[in-house]
Formats: structure tokens, C-alpha cells, sequence
């Protein structure tokens, strides 16, 4: 239903491009002939109902455009909010299994680089620390949450993020 739809949409607005570029073409033969007093009468239909019919087909293409971006503003709009929300939503998630581990607020800090996937180094650095204390915090919220290092780590909040999917089979492979 939905690839019909896209495919609606998408045979829409190449129908606009091909209305556009005609008339496009017939006005620049229009002005071109107006410029070199050109005429350009035909004898089955008025130069005027052309132009006339012209104008209308392009304003049937633009309509026809300007409804397709405002679905794609509201698609985007959609989206965007999606991502807030899920963004949101995963942090809380972190936040709650931090707190669970008991970790010290230095320790949600380092854990929530890590997770961004900041190496030691650029944690010390933004912590203004020691490479040594940081890799003491690391070791330490490993040992509470009961990963091994930083890969089950991530892995532990991709879970979260992916519960209740298929991770592999289904109509499409990898989901």
C-alpha cells in the first residue's frame, strides 16, 4: 500500500517536471518569436488558448508540487519528533540502569562518553582528569554493570533500543 502510494506520489511529480519543461519550452519560443517578431500562428488553435492552456497546466503542476512538499514537511515534522522522542527515551533508559549499577556521578559522566564512543584519552581530556583515573572509573562501572568492557556495554543499551524486534529473518533480512 505504501510503495503504491510512493509510486503515486513519485509518477505525480514527474508529471509536473514534464508539464514545467513543455511549457517552459513554449515560452521561450514564445518569447524568442515575440523578440525577432517571429509569428507563430497556427491555424487549428489560437496562440492565446495555447498560452492559456499553458498557464493552467502549470498551475496544476504546481499544485501538485506544492502538496507534495507540504506532506514532506509534515513527513519530516514526523520524523523529527520520533527521533526526540526516542532520543529521550534512550537516555532516560541509560539514566535508570546508571542509577541501578549505583554508579557515582562520575561515573554516569565516563559511562555516557563511552557509550558515545569517546576513547579514554578524549575522556580524560574532557574531563580534565587523568588517563589513569579514567580508566579506574571505566573498570569500575564495567565491574557494576556486568560487562566485560565497553563493546557489551553498548551492546547492553542496543538491546534496549532493539527489544522486541527481529534482529535477523523476516521479509527483509536484518531489521
Amino acid at each position: 500500500m505504501a510503495d503504491q502510494k510512493n509510486r503515486f506520489e513519485v509518477q505525480g511529480l514527474i508529471f509536473s517536471f514534464i508539464v514545467i519543461a513543455i511549457c517552459e519550452a513554449f515560452f521561450l519560443i514564445d518569447v524568442y518569436a515575440d523578440l525577432f517578431r517571429i509569428d507563430i500562428d497556427t491555424t487549428w488553435i489560437d496562440h492565446d488558448q495555447i498560452e492559456l492552456f499553458a498557464v493552467l497546466t502549470l498551475t496544476f503542476a504546481l499544485l501538485i508540487i506544492g502538496l507534495q512538499i507540504f506532506r514532506l514537511l509534515k513527513k519530516h515534522r514526523q520524523i523529527e519528533n520520533t527521533v526526540e522522542v526516542a532520543s529521550g527515551e534512550l537516555f532516560k533508559v541509560i539514566q535508570r540502569h546508571f542509577s541501578q549499577w549505583k554508579l557515582s556521578p562520575s561515573e554516569a559522566e565516563v559511562a555516557l562518553l563511552l557509550i558515545k564512543g569517546m576513547s579514554t584519552q578524549e575522556i580524560a581530556d574532557i574531563r580534565q582528569t587523568k588517563i589513569g583515573t579514567v580508566k579506574s572509573q571505566t573498570s569500575s562501572i564495567y565491574q557494576k554493570a556486568g560487562v566485560k568492557g565497553r563493546n557489551e556495554l553498548v551492546a547492553y543499551f542496543v538491546e534496549d533500543l532493539l527489544a522486541g524486534e527481529i534482529v535477523i529473518g523476516g521479509e527483509n533480512g536484518i531489521k
